[in-house]
């Protein structure tokens, strides 16, 4: 709980919000972007939850959006 982690995770919503979608759905959209995940498991205890997680994978990230996420992600370097 960094003040750098806060700072991403609002980049996050901010660049999902801007793009009709949540913040489930683009974490959803990432992993599914890479090859090296096989599969999204999703906890729900609620039908909404099943609902929404089944939407999330709805959204395919292009390459640019897929870029700007890393770049939002990137590690800060500290001198």
């Amino acid at each position: 709980m960094t003040e750098a982690n806060l700072e991403r995770v609002e980049a996050l919503e901010s660049f999902a919000r801007e793009r009709g979608h949540s913040l489930l759905e683009l974490a959803f959209s990432w992993l599914l972007a890479h090859q090296a995940v096989a599969s999204v498991i999703a906890g729900a205890t609620q039908a909404e939850q099943v609902e929404a997680n089944a939407k999330a994978g709805d959204w395919e990230l292009s390459r640019e959006e897929l870029a700007e996420v890393d770049r939002i992600t990137q590690p800060v370097l500290q001198a």
